[in-house]
Formats: C-alpha cells, sequence, structure tokens
C-alpha cells in the first residue's frame, strides 16, 4: 500500500528550475521565486499557475547545493601542500583559541573561588556576631529572671513585714485596752475605799 500524498504536486521539474535559474543570471538578474518563474514560463513553457513562494524555497535549496558542490570542487582541486597548510594553520588557530579560553576560564575560576571565600569569611563573621547576640541575649535573659526573682523576694518580705505590721498593730491595741481596763479598776478601788464604813448596830 503506497503513502497518499497531501497537496497540489508542483508543476515542474528540478531541471527546468536549474535551466530557469540559469536563464534568470545570464540576463544579469538575481534568481528568486518570481524571477524564475517568470523565465520558466516564458522560456520553458511551464505553465503561470505555480506558487511563487514554494518555488523560491526550492530555487533557494538549489542555489545553496550548487554553492557546496562548488566550494568541494574547489577544496579538491587544491594542492595537498595548501590542505597542509590550511590544518597546520587550524590547528595553531585552535590552539591559540583553547589556550586563551583557557587562560580566560582560569581567570574566572579564580576571581570566583576568591569571591566564594569573600563569603564563606563574611558568613562566618555573621554567625560569629549572631553567636555574640544570642550570648547577650541569654545573659539579659538571666539578668532580666535574676531581677525578677529579687522583685519577687522583696514583694514576700514586704507582704511578710505588712503582715508583722499588722500584727503589731492588734497587738498595741489590745494593751492599751487592757491599760484602760486596769485604771479603770484602779479607780473604782480608789473611790470604794475612800468612801466610809457603813455603821454597824451595837450589841446589847
Amino acid at each position: 500500500m503506497t503513502e497518499k500524498k497531501t497537496g497540489r504536486p508542483p508543476k515542474y521539474t528540478e531541471a527546468q528550475v536549474l535551466e530557469g535559474i540559469g536563464i534568470v543570471e545570464e540576463n544579469g538578474d538575481t534568481p528568486t521565486g518570481e524571477t524564475v518563474k517568470r523565465a520558466m514560463c516564458v522560456h520553458l513553457g511551464v505553465p503561470p499557475g505555480i506558487n511563487s513562494q514554494s518555488l523560491d524555497k526550492e530555487v533557494q535549496r538549489l542555489l545553496d547545493e550548487r554553492e557546496r558542490q562548488q566550494s568541494a570542487r574547489l577544496i579538491v582541486a587544491l594542492p595537498e601542500t595548501s590542505r597542509n597548510a590550511v590544518r597546520e594553520i587550524s590547528r595553531t588557530v585552535e590552539s591559540a583559541i583553547l589556550l586563551h579560553l583557557g587562560r580566560e576560564h582560569g581567570e574566572l575560576r579564580r576571581i570566583n573561588e576568591q569571591k566564594v571565600t569573600q563569603k564563606d569569611m563574611d558568613l562566618a563573621h555573621q554567625r560569629a556576631q549572631i553567636r555574640e547576640l544570642l550570648i547577650k541575649l541569654d545573659q539579659q535573659a538571666e539578668e532580666v529572671a535574676a531581677l525578677e526573682e529579687a522583685a519577687r523576694a522583696m514583694q514576700d518580705q514586704l507582704l511578710q513585714s505588712q503582715e508583722r505590721n499588722s500584727a503589731l498593730m492588734t497587738r498595741i491595741t489590745e494593751l492599751e485596752k487592757r491599760q484602760d481596763f486596769r485604771e479603770e479598776m484602779f479607780a473604782f478601788i480608789k473611790d470604794t475605799l475612800a468612801q466610809p464604813a457603813p455603821h454597824l448596830p451595837e450589841k446589847g
């Protein structure tokens, strides 16, 4: 089973395109899809309904292929000494380019290593500063805890002092009450002793 082709087949052959290119160049014009189409229609009897854009791609392909073939023929025609000289020059140029690239690569690596080293040093310095700050924070936390403990102790002492003062005031109040009671008793006894003795009846 043959594969079904899609699209409309071209109404020209490769040989006709090559001949049309030659006609255009002989007339001093540049081969393009449009100029080759015109030459093919006028001189080769190709129908005018062909697509100029598709023909332009074919013209460019054939021109590139012709240039490659011409270059290959020119290179083949060179003597062996010329080829060897070119190879030697190519090796020399390649070596010089690689050496230049190697030196640039080495310099870039050196600069990059310096930057990495500097970044490592900066990072180590920052870490040391962070450790110092953490130590200071710990010390401050300990100082704050100690101050809070001292404040609690002072508060406890104050409460104890207030309780003692309250107890003393209560005791003083009780003593004052007892002193007043004693003074009242002394006054009562004194008044009682100052009164005359009652008259007793005589015995018969």
